[in-house]
């Protein structure tokens, strides 16, 4: 069960669905404009695949500014061994949709004992927010923090994963309730949009 889970604000998501979506949204639009010409419909059409177009966009630049800021705080190199203590869970509220529904983002952070090799003092850090409970995918509480220049920034690495989904884990007592109810919600995404590929796609091929 290799893989690399990045916090939240990391993460670009289903972006290369979006992506995809984008290149068969144009697609067809160019094979309309060039058996039918310019019509207005079309046109209108095409300003609106600029929107996912953007939100593309907006998503990368800010998922690679935030691992560039991780990036270097590994390369500055002020690390030390931690040990996972607890795992908490936030709801975080947002209003989206037609009529402003209110929803949450589920949050998981970890907290994080580090030990001063000089003094023997114990503090505890908090890592930043994940989308998926990645504590149900450690194998170990071991892991490295790093921390950047400014000294309040803190970045967890080294995760130690279990091999298979089965295997035991540092958080196997947490209740299942503990987690994501919405876990499947992704899927549910991308299946919608394979469906949407597939109407586009029949529309262009029976309008030709």
């Amino acid at each position: 069960m290799k893989r690399k889970i990045r916090p939240a604000e990391e993460e670009m998501g289903n972006i290369a669905f979006l992506v995809l979506f984008v290149i068969l949204w144009y697609s067809t639009l160019i094979g309309s404009l060039a058996s039918n010409g310019v019509r207005t419909p079309v046109l209108l059409f095409l300003v609106a695949g600029l929107f996912p177009v953007y939100s593309a966009v907006t998503v990368v630049r800010k998922a690679l500014f935030y691992r560039r800021q991780r990036a270097e705080a590994v390369a500055y190199g002020h690390s030390q061994l931690g040990r996972i203590r607890s795992v908490t869970r936030q709801d975080v509220p947002y209003r989206s949709g037609e009529h402003n529904t209110l929803r949450y983002h589920r949050y998981y952070y970890l907290q994080v004992d580090i030990t001063d090799p000089v003094t023997g003092a114990v503090s505890t850090i908090t890592s930043q927010g994940y989308r998926k409970p990645i504590h149900r995918y450690l194998a170990s509480d071991q892991v490295r923090v790093y921390t950047d220049r400014s000294g309040w920034k803190h970045y967890l690495e080294d995760f130690q994963y279990k091999e298979r989904k089965s295997d035991s884990g540092i958080f196997d007592d947490r209740p299942m309730e503990f987690d994501e109810t919405a876990a499947g919600s992704g899927r549910v995404m991308q299946i919608l949009f394979v469906i949407v590929f597939i109407l586009i796609v029949l529309t262009s091929f029976f309008q030709n």
